[in-house]
Parts: C-alpha cells; sequence; structure tokens
C-alpha cells in the first residue's frame, strides 16, 4: 500500500472526527534546501487526501523565528556584519538585504514563496515570535514551573540525559543587554519573573512572563504549541523519532503533563544531497540553484514517489536529473505500473510533456526561436515548451545537455561500404512519414542488406553531423527536415 494510503487510513482509524489540523514547521536560519520542502509537501499532501475524502482540514504552519542564530549560512559569509547576530533570536537578528523586518522574516517570507511554486502553501502561517508575544505560552511555562521536579525527570527520561539538581531551564529569556538567547541560564522563577544570568556577557537579571522576552526549551515548546494550536497529525525527520528523540518528549509531555493523547505523528527521512544530508548553515542543497535546472513539478514527484521512512537522495547530475524528467515523463504515460509513482505524479500537478528536454533542445537548435519550434511541432507541444523551455535554455548555456544531443551540422562521408545503404535510405523517405516510420526504416533496410542496424545508424550520424552518435534519428530527421537531409546525402555522396 502507497504510504499515502497507509498514513490517511491510520490518521482514520486513530481518530474519527470531521476536520482534521496538521501541522509543521521549520527554524528561518538561512536559504532554504530541498529538504526544507518536507514541511511543506508532505503535510499540504496529508490535507489534500483527506479533503479528497469528503473530510475538512487545514495546514497550519510556524516558523520558529525565536530559536537562536547559531551560524552564518555558507552563502551569506559575505554579510561579514552577521557575526555580530550570533545567539540572537531569528526575530531580532538583522536582514543582511534590508528588505525585511528581520533576519527569520527573510527567510520565511523566501520559503512561503516556494511553497507557492510547489502548490504547497499552508492555509495559516504563525511565527514563533507572534504566538509568544500573543501569550499563548504563558500558562505553560507557569505549568512546567509547577511540576519542575516532574518535568525534569521526563525529560531525563526521554532525552536520556542527567540533569542537575538545581536545574530550572524550563525556557531561556534573552538577555537584556547583548540581546542573545542561547547564553542564558535560569537562577529562579517566582511565578511572574524568571531571574537569569548570561555567560556571554555576565548580564544578571530577570524578564518578566508578560514581556515574552523569553522561549520555552525546544521539546516543551512543541508539545505546548500542539496542545493550544489544537493539532491532530505532524509529521518530522526521522532524527525527532529516534529514542532519545524530541518526539519521545512530546508525546511523554502530552500524556503525563497534559493528561491528553498526542497528535499522530509520523517520520520521513532525510533528504541526501549526493550522499550528504541538506544544510542551511553548509549551503548543501540550495533550493535556488536546483530550481533553475529543474521543473517543480519534478521535484515535487521525487520527494513523494519515495516510502516515507526512505532517504531521498537526490544529485544534481545531468544524468540523474536528464533520468528524472524522463521517468515523470513515462509516468504520465502509463509506462509505470507503482501505484506509488502514478499518485505522486497526480500529486505533483500531473504534467503531461510531449518529449524530453534533450528531444526539445534538439529542435531549438535546430529552429533557433521558440516561435518557430511552436510553428514546426504544432500546438500540441505548446504547454511543452512553455513549461521546459527555460530549462532547455539553461541547460545549453550550462553545458548539461549531453554530446548526443548537440546539435551541429557537420556532414562527413559514411563508410564506403555503408554508403549505398544510407542513399537508399535517402531515397526512400517521403514527406509523409512519421518520426517512428523513419527509425523503422533503419531496421528494414539494415536487415534487408545484412548489416547490423547500429551500423547503419552510426553512418546516418556521421553524414549528418560528423559523429557517430545523435538525438533520436527519426525525430532528427523530421525537425532537420526530410528535404534537408536528402540535400545534405547528395552533397556528401557526390550525387
Amino acid at each position: 500500500m502507497p504510504w499515502f494510503d497507509e498514513l490517511i487510513e491510520r490518521i482514520l482509524r486513530s481518530r474519527k472526527q470531521e476536520f482534521y489540523i496538521v501541522a509543521s514547521g521549520i527554524t528561518t536560519s538561512g536559504p532554504p534546501h530541498l529538504g526544507t520542502l518536507m514541511e511543506f509537501i508532505i503535510p499540504s499532501t496529508i490535507v489534500k487526501l483527506l479533503r479528497s475524502r469528503g473530510l475538512e482540514a487545514e495546514h497550519i504552519f510556524v516558523a520558529d523565528v525565536m530559536d537562536a542564530f547559531d551560524s552564518v549560512p555558507a552563502q551569506l559569509k559575505k554579510f561579514k556584519e552577521l557575526e555580530d547576530e550570533i545567539g540572537k533570536p531569528l526575530a531580532r537578528v538583522m536582514d543582511p538585504y534590508g528588505c525585511h523586518r528581520s533576519y527569520g522574516e527573510h527567510f520565511l517570507d523566501e520559503m512561503i514563496k516556494y511553497a507557492e511554486i510547489f502548490d504547497a502553501l499552508p492555509d495559516t502561517i504563525y511565527t514563533s515570535e507572534q504566538l509568544y508575544r500573543e501569550g499563548w505560552y504563558d500558562d505553560y511555562l507557569r505549568l512546567f514551573y509547577s511540576r519542575l521536579d516532574e518535568v525534569r525527570e521526563l525529560l531525563e527520561r526521554t532525552a536520556l540525559r542527567k540533569l542537575p539538581s538545581n536545574w530550572m531551564g524550563i525556557a531561556k529569556p534573552i538577555c537584556q543587554k547583548c540581546g542573545r538567547i542561547d547564553s542564558t541560564d535560569v537562577t529562579y522563577f517566582d511565578g511572574s519573573r524568571i531571574g537569569y544570568k548570561c555567560s556571554a556577557c555576565g548580564h544578571e537579571s530577570y524578564v518578566t512572563v508578560e514581556s515574552h522576552e523569553w522561549k520555552l526549551l525546544w521539546r516543551l515548546d512543541w508539545p505546548s504549541r500542539q496542545d493550544f494550536l489544537g493539532v491532530d497529525v505532524e509529521g518530522a525527520g526521522v532524527d525527532h523519532h529516534t529514542r532519545g528523540g524530541s518526539w519521545d518528549t512530546a508525546v511523554a509531555v502530552h500524556r503525563e503533563i497534559f493528561g491528553k493523547e498526542p497528535p499522530i505523528g509520523f517520520k520521513y527521512g532525510f533528504v541526501l544531497l549526493g550522499g550528504r544530508k541538506m544544510s542551511k548553515s553548509k549551503g548543501v542543497g540550495s533550493l535556488s540553484e536546483i530550481l533553475e535546472i529543474v521543473h517543480p513539478c519534478t521535484l515535487k514527484y521525487f520527494l513523494l514517489k519515495h516510502d516515507l521512512e526512505e532517504n531521498r537522495i537526490f544529485d544534481t547530475n545531468p544524468r540523474f536529473i536528464s533520468q528524472l524528467f524522463n521517468e515523470y515523463i513515462l509516468v504520465s504515460r502509463g509506462k509505470y505500473q507503482d501505484e506509488k509513482q502514478r499518485i505522486s505524479w497526480q500529486l505533483s500537478c500531473g504534467r503531461k510533456w510531449e518529449m524530453s528536454i534533450e528531444e526539445l533542445a534538439v529542435h531549438y537548435q535546430l529552429c533557433g526561436s521558440w516561435d518557430r519550434v511552436l510553428e514546426k511541432l504544432g500546438a500540441k507541444y505548446a504547454e511543452t515548451i512553455r513549461d521546459l523551455a527555460p530549462y532547455v535554455e539553461r541547460w545549453l548555456s550550462r553545458g548539461l545537455i549531453s554530446d548526443e544531443y548537440i546539435v551541429k551540422i557537420s556532414p562527413s562521408r559514411p563508410p564506403d561500404e555503408l554508403a549505398p545503404l544510407v542513399k537508399e535510405f535517402a531515397d526512400r523517405l517521403s514527406p509523409d512519414m512519421s518520426d517512428i516510420d523513419i527509425h523503422n526504416l533503419v531496421y528494414e533496410i539494415a536487415r534487408s542488406r545484412g548489416v547490423k542496424p547500429s551500423k547503419l545508424f552510426e553512418a546516418l550520424y556521421i553524414t549528418i553531423l560528423g559523429k557517430s552518435r545523435g538525438p533520436r534519428l527519426g525525430r532528427f530527421i523530421k525537425s532537420l527536415g526530410i528535404e534537408n537531409f536528402k540535400e545534405i546525402v547528395r552533397k556528401v555522396l557526390g550525387d
């Protein structure tokens, strides 16, 4: 059973209701990467599938802009001033581009734009700064401090670590002197004030609960927001679901502190780039760079087609991307029987492209403009050209098209023993022949003359291109023009 059906069935078995809230969230700590998309594509897909069954569902998303800015991403190293912002909440870090109120807001906005591109925009978007400022966490902070010994024991048990007996780190206050949130330790809580000492600047003071100059420990923040947002379903990466991971803590908090059942949780595998984990800080898997050469529909298909907990290994190698494009096209034509692939194609916007990027590149090179390509191919190819033309141009300009699809008419004489077969082939071509007819004619002539078809194909490519390999011959000759091909053969053979 595909993961889509399996997860939906599990949700419906666990909670029989008419309305479901599906949640997700990320820390907007830098430029989005391909793995970041999982927090948008997977929950939005679940919501669409629930709605397809006549149920109501909503995808809510929380941007964790109260988390500390822990490092400058590789792509932003040129902004030296960001080094001075380390340790501050992302909502208080400067936007190096100067177009948003903060760093966290800038990269949230960037991620929202990508979510729109992938048709995975959440129904409701919150920032953690907003939720804290509006007081949603206040009662949870007081609750956790009122049961400090229980919370300490729960954290030790679920996080598999020992805490000091005087530990009070339910929350992280924002230092009122240096602005850091990563270096403060709680020294007391009296019900309205949170005392702290900052190890970065040495400042000792307090913040009030009502000031909202604090953030709960992540392992307590997560279940708290799930509770007050009424979350029914939420997924996370496998790292959160390992033994001692934050999901274990969240489940225990729901059951032991809140006295409620936790949301339905699920885990998904990592998205790897050439075997490496995607990383904002290291600049691995930059989404903007990948989208320069890969259509969003094929990327979405790639992320959905794997089993939910399976790692998705992506590569920017042209061969890998070409195979992904071509697989997408074959699935759209019903050439695969795998149900996961078929449903993934449907959920990824279900585009039907008439030819591959390489084949389209051949037409573009021969025609010189997209208007002429469309005129030659006809209206049936309009959507394919509209969707893939930008990628064809980038692939050609960046040298990503394999040599066999690089078209440079360079007529050369074929081997003497095959020249008569090349002439016969040219003589038997007619304007009404389809690309398949042309392709099959090669086999017919070769076999009737006791020659391997591959040898005649090589001879024909040499005749036109001066090399032994090239694009699919039938389509290539149709695009070149049968009369043009015949003229090339006449000149090459001296007839």
